[in-house]
């Protein structure tokens, strides 16, 4: 008898455990067999949206690549292959504080760039990579160029066809396999820096090019990255990078032009100006006239260059003819930069097209009143007056 029961439990408890361990069994057939599911559900992914836009100056450049000259203070971001010279742009946007933890996984990711008024033709074709690096750093002048920077083997072709766009905004095509590959770097963070680079591709043809706003001219349409990432662990809402009111000028720098407040300048016309009513922030344009001791006020003007191969004469006529005030052109606000000086009558030729500065300064301290007159002398390739010659 004795043998039987155990021969009998025997047979009935191994179907038991084979059928609870293929999870035949369930609830409290499965408690008495001994053995209770994982009934730990896999974490649902979080989607989640960001909007990143650039917070300051040197947050955005646009490089001609003939003369790698770091426009990080232009007013511009310029897309494509300017005139005459075949010369291309590559562009760099970086974007602070970007909220996505390692592991993330990128769903869209756009950018969006405000149209600058200026088109020379389309289409432009583009291309869209990455700052291949843990996190960026700024394209300030003592940071590698964005030329010289490496980039993510991932990129997305972008050809634009239509401007200006109907809605004031370029939307770039979804560029998230591109932000993947620095997410997935093993030294990327939650909160570090990425950069975005725009460069011209060979197929753009000559004097094909674009305009959109930078930073510097209206910090709030600066250029703007939207992302919608997935992750499996929650992350707090991110708030967009808070820019500063247009409305508030920025503190010129000592050293360096007060660009910021520069008035505009257009081809040939005559104005009145005061430099008694502007800072000195600049003793001396070591790029032209090193042994000139500036160390009076300097007013500072922008004038807009449409076509490259461009002749710009600029004159100063002060009202107290005792005043020695001279004339410096520059293509942006370091005096480093200055292209050419003069004591009253200024004449550089054959600028690319794009955005400069004329800073009218006091020799020795000298201040007051002035008259400037500009005029602009554009000269175009002998191509484009052959229809008409052969007409």
């Amino acid at each position: 008898m004795k043998r039987f029961a155990i021969s009998t439990l025997l047979l009935f408890s191994v179907p038991i455990l084979i059928l609870a361990a293929f999870g035949v069994l369930s609830g409290p057939e499965a408690v008495a067999a001994g053995w209770a599911p994982n009934l730990t559900p896999s974490p649902t992914p979080i989607v989640n949206n960001i909007s990143l836009q650039v917070s300051q100056w040197d947050d955005d450049t646009s490089v001609p690549m003939d003369t790698n000259d770091n426009r990080n203070r232009w007013n511009y971001i310029r897309l494509g292959t300017s005139a005459t010279k075949d010369v291309k742009y590559i562009n760099g946007l970086r974007f602070q504080h970007v909220s996505i933890p390692p592991d993330s996984r990128i769903i869209e990711a756009k950018l969006s760039l405000y149209y600058g008024g200026w088109t020379r033709d389309v289409p432009v074709h583009l291309k869209i990579q990455a700052e291949n690096s843990d996190s960026a750093q700024s394209f300030a002048d003592d940071q590698p160029l964005v030329s010289q920077r490496p980039l993510t083997s991932a990129l997305v072709d972008w050809t634009i066809t239509e401007s200006p766009p109907a809605a004031s905004w370029f939307q770039s095509p979804d560029i998230a396999e591109v932000l993947q590959m620095v997410v997935n770097r093993p030294g990327w963070h939650s909160g570090n820096s990425l950069a975005v680079i725009i460069r011209s591709t060979d197929t753009t043809e000559v004097n094909h090019y674009l305009d959109a706003l930078s930073y510097d001219l209206r910090p709030d349409i600066a250029p703007k990255l939207e992302i919608v990432y997935e992750t499996h662990v929650p992350v707090p809402t991110s708030t967009p990078t808070l820019t500063p009111t247009p409305t508030v000028t920025p503190t010129p720098e000592p050293g360096r032009l007060a660009i910021e407040k520069a008035l505009p300048l257009p081809c040939n016309v005559s104005i009145s100006g005061d430099t008694r009513e502007w800072d000195n922030n600049v003793e001396t344009y070591a790029a032209c006239h090193p042994e000139w001791p500036e160390t009076g006020p300097e007013a500072v003007y922008r004038i807009d260059l449409d076509y490259d191969n461009t002749d710009v004469h600029v004159q100063v006529f002060p009202s107290d003819t005792t005043q020695d005030l001279d004339i410096f052109l520059l293509p942006g606000a370091d005096p480093d930069t200055c292209l050419q000086g003069a004591e009253a009558n200024l004449l550089q030729q054959g600028l690319p097209a794009g955005q400069y500065y004329v800073a009218v300064d006091g020799y020795a301290g000298a201040a007051g009143d002035f008259k400037l007159i500009s005029a602009c002398t554009v000269h175009f390739p002998l191509a484009l007056y052959l229809p008409v010659v052969l007409r």
